[in-house]
């Protein structure tokens, strides 16, 4: 398996040419001229642009022969070494120590894996070992990714369309659901396969990262990769007086609403259960202005929030459908910013939408009004929602959304 290794004097005089060469081309807006010196790379081969893209970004290297060696595997530690590269995680500190009882303190990823433990994005196993030496999977890969993301909640029903979606192990189920919902997983050369338990080879993993680049600036707004979060205060938002959260957390570059919170929007057009179909799009706007207790804009009146239909569900004894799955996947707002967020139609236990009426004020339903932390309710509560809901809502009809993830808000004045 490939690795990268000392260089002989000549042989790393070459290779500092070639990058120097390589970043000249950059610099210009040009494609670099890296194909022509691939020596293991075709043209026309499936990930010759991923692979490019990466070598150009500098997440991989040629070996002194300028070889790649596409279809070889990508060891662990490697695999965080070059991820690391791609969200840029030069400045973030690493906390804690690492105790994992085959990584050295002399090994040259022993940064890499303590910074990744730090960001929760690796755990180890349970004999407190890292393999840092072994091939990595495609399952493996595929959590590590799921780990960086903001997204809470993944519906599995996307999973239903592959054929070997059995033979993931159950660990994985949820990361690879997050997986294709951020289209963050490669299935080559079968587009209905996943081969979860198979290696990752280094073009798939090329093509992972060079997916990742694409949207850099979302990477950055989930860690702290250019001006650092200094958190300013926490406030309070009551839209619902039972809901499961009410903290916001002020920051000098974002506002952040925690999962568990309550949003209003407005459906934009007549919604109805019994018609909608699966993968069908609505979209929700925000009726007003949103602020805090304390009186912090947090967005404005306009934002929208849309929703993928992920389940439709027939009743038992006909053939009629009268109950859907909505999930929301983006909150775009009034200056065109495009954020992720994971939000479901708040439901009751008995499985009715939760509207803003006079009639919330009887006591119809047993919803607890305490609050729970934040780390209660992503292991506790959204496992056990099961937002699937029977509803006719008219358009600018008030209608609550439960935040299952942390919304993200950039500060801007234009919001």
């Amino acid at each position: 398996m490939y690795s990268d290794k000392s260089e002989e004097p000549m042989n790393f005089l070459k290779n500092t040419v070639r990058l120097l060469l390589a970043l000249c081309f950059i610099a210009t807006g040009f494609q670099a001229s890296l194909a022509s010196n691939i020596e293991d790379i075709p043209e026309g081969f499936w990930a010759q642009q991923a692979v490019i893209d990466c070598l150009n970004r500098g997440y991989f290297t040629l070996d002194s022969n300028s070889r790649f060696y596409p279809n070889g595997t990508i060891e662990r530690a490697e695999f965080l070494n070059s991820l690391l590269k791609v969200i840029e995680s030069d400045d973030v500190q690493k906390s804690g120590s690492i105790n994992f009882k085959d990584v050295s303190p002399s090994s040259r990823y022993l940064k890499d894996i303590e910074i990744s433990k730090s960001m929760g994005m690796i755990y180890g196993y349970p004999d407190q070992t890292f393999k840092p030496g072994e091939a990595i999977t495609r399952s493996e890969a595929t959590s590590v990714l799921a780990n960086i993301s903001r997204v809470n909640m993944g519906d599995r029903s996307v999973l239903d369309r592959f054929e070997d979606t059995k033979e993931i192990p159950a660990w994985a189920l949820n990361s690879y659901a997050k997986a294709v919902n951020e289209n963050l997983y490669v299935n080559y050369p079968d587009p209905e396969r996943f081969t979860p338990k198979s290696k990752m080879t280094r073009a798939e993993a090329a093509v992972l990262f060079a997916k990742m680049s694409q949207d850099i600036d979302m990477m950055r707004s989930r860690y702290r990769l250019g001006e650092e979060d200094v958190l300013l205060r926490e406030e309070t938002l009551v839209t619902y007086h039972k809901a499961p959260r009410t903290k916001v957390k002020i920051y000098n570059n974002k506002k952040v609403i925690e999962a568990g919170n309550i949003i209003i929007a407005h459906p934009t057009h007549e919604l109805n259960t019994k018609t909608v179909k699966k993968n069908s799009t609505f979209s929700f706007v925000a009726p007003e202005d949103l602020y805090t207790e304390e009186g912090t804009l947090l967005y404005q009146k306009g934002a929208r929030f849309d929703a993928r239909v992920h389940r439709v569900k027939n009743r038992l004894w006909t053939n009629k459908q009268n109950k859907a799955l909505f999930i929301f996947d983006f909150a775009r707002f009034p200056n065109d910013t495009e954020k992720e967020m994971a939000a479901v139609a708040y439901t009751t236990n008995k499985g009715n939408v939760v509207y803003v009426t006079d009639a919330n004020s009887k006591k119809k339903y047993k919803e607890s009004a305490k609050q729970l932390t934040k780390g209660d309710f992503l292991l506790k509560y959204v496992d056990r929602l099961i937002p699937v809901v029977q509803t006719k809502a008219k358009a600018n009809e008030d209608m609550y959304l439960l935040l299952t993830g942390d919304l993200i808000i950039p500060n801007n004045q234009d919001l």
